[in-house]
């Protein structure tokens, strides 16, 4: 029985939080395949191993370099399949350099694709667009396949819901995901289960882990005998229950993100927020007082933003007890409103992909002010807010809360506070001043050579022991049935034959 080849290929646009798309495809893969898991920025790509399957997952911002990569991989005969927010928004542009383009989730779509590359490679040509999965049904994403200990101790990827119930104008996740689901707590579980032993806290990559508030309630029930601290995502809607900060605290949350945007209320108000930002400071306190913390999204350039919005976001900010910011411009992913809206009205400053990258990259026209005006603003709004004498500040200020989580003994809380605070500055100045910036892009495209072994190895592919079995009571039905997807005939009889086995076991 032949044994096949996969690769399933990120590009991330920066040093982010392990993303669980792949390791979710790779965990509905047919067994027939050998795969590796690849993240560019920390792992070498070895494009000259033999490989039969590759599938790509790229944003708008490393679109370019995804497609390039997949017309050098078709020139070698290799098939190749791209996903994500970008082609989904867009797949015919995306059919132009792959076999298949999956839009939206991918795993109903993967299932096919897989099972028509084993009756022939030729077979996967297209746009595959499925119905999303029955989440209870699906086995854990294959984390055992990243290179966890690359991200660090701090944030292991964890997912318990898809979607987001909100549909504000500039974010693309409505449209990639069909409504928001949770998956069962069993299946948090097993996942946290088989995190490797040095894991210290975890990541869940929800959009809105808390949507559900019972849910939610179960979730922080179970995840209390754990024992594990955490961070999640969150509207700012749930930091106004004490009650349910409290049980977060006693889960084990230590970080709570949410997307403000704007202290700017007509900017929320166009951009369908469903926010009062009169509200923030008194939410932001909540999370702090609960021994969380807070940290905030804020996105600039908006139709209502005027050049004094920087200087009194600054002054919201040094009023709050936010321990923690993220500075951007608005990004109109393609796909979105605002896209649309932008182009409808020929204010797009450039459709270069490479630009879309956020932070102080201004790729709209603004209303109110010019886009030298944009960037200049942003810029010293994130370096006056990681100025040494406010991140000082802001670690005495997190030193003197007793409930905030320690990570680790509780005599490292002063060093770890200050070494992370310091991080942060490093962190926002190299994103903000020019010189750092190219500094750093030098950085990225190095960083991944500081693993020596995998020159040693010159494979992306590893020897690694058999998945664990999956313990999760689910009485669903098996992932095929619960879609109603069953492999077809041809395979059937192959799988009869005793030459394949189309649909995986979990």
């Amino acid at each position: 029985m032949r044994r096949y080849r996969l690769k399933l290929i990120t590009l991330p646009w920066e040093l982010e939080v392990p993303t669980l798309a792949l390791a979710s495809l790779a965990a509905v893969t047919p067994k027939q395949f050998d795969i590796a898991i690849v993240d560019v920025l920390r792992e070498q790509l070895f494009l000259e191993e033999p490989t039969d399957l590759v599938g790509l997952s790229a944003s708008t911002p490393t679109i370019k370099a995804a497609y390039a990569l997949a017309d050098l991989y078709r020139a070698r005969g290799v098939t190749v399949v791209i996903g994500g927010h970008h082609v989904t928004a867009l797949p015919e542009e995306g059919l132009e350099h792959a076999d298949a383009v999956v839009c939206g989730e991918g795993e109903v779509s993967w299932q096919r694709i897989c099972e028509d590359f084993l009756v022939s490679p030729k077979k996967v040509q297209g746009i595959y667009r499925d119905a999303a999965p029955d989440l209870a049904t699906l086995p854990p994403p294959r984390t055992d396949l990243l290179r966890n200990e690359r991200y660090g101790a701090f944030t292991f990827p964890i997912v318990a819901s898809r979607g987001c119930p909100e549909a504000c104008g500039f974010c693309f996740a409505k449209r990639m995901t069909r409504g928001y689901r949770t998956y069962p707590i069993a299946h948090v579980l097993e996942q946290i289960r088989r995190r490797p032993p040095w894991v210290r806290a975890l990541y869940f990559v929800d959009d809105n882990l808390p949507a559900d508030p019972d849910h939610a309630r179960e979730l922080f029930a179970a995840l209390k005998k754990e024992a594990v601290p955490f961070g999640m995502q969150a509207r700012h809607e749930f930091s106004r229950d004490s009650g349910a900060l409290r049980d977060a605290h006693e889960a084990g949350c230590a970080l709570i993100s949410s997307g403000y945007e704007s202290v700017n209320q007509p900017s929320l108000d166009r951009q369908g927020k469903r926010a009062a930002a009169g509200d923030y400071r008194e939410v932001i306190h909540e999370i702090f007082a609960a021994g969380i913390i807070p940290s905030g999204n804020w996105m600039f350039g908006f139709d209502q933003d005027t050049p004094d919005t920087f200087a009194r976001t600054l002054a919201f900010l040094d009023e709050t007890d936010l321990l923690h910011c993220s500075f951007t411009t608005e990004i109109p992913f393609p796909g979105t409103a605002a896209w649309r809206k932008y182009k409808a009205e020929d204010r797009l400053l450039t459709e270069d992909y490479d630009d879309y990258v956020g932070k102080d990259h201004v790729v709209v026209r603004p209303k109110e002010m010019t886009p030298k005006q944009l960037q200049d603003g942003i810029r010293w709004l994130a370096r006056s807010f990681y100025s040494v004498p406010r991140a000082a500040k802001r670690l005495a200020k997190a030193f003197a809360n007793p409930k905030l989580h320690t990570l680790g003994p509780a005599i490292l809380k002063g060093p770890a506070l200050a070494g992370l605070n310091a991080f942060q500055v490093w962190q926002w100045h190299y994103r903000m001043f020019p010189p750092l910036q190219a500094f750093y892009q030098r950085l990225l495209t190095v960083y991944r050579h500081r693993y020596v072994m995998d020159h040693v190895r010159q494979t992306n592919f590893r020897a690694l022991p058999p998945p664990l079995a999956w313990t999760l009571p689910v009485e669903a039905k098996s992932f095929h049935t619960a879609q109603g997807y069953q492999p077809s005939r041809a395979v059937r009889l192959r799988v009869h034959s005793g030459q394949v086995a189309a649909a995986p076991r979990p």
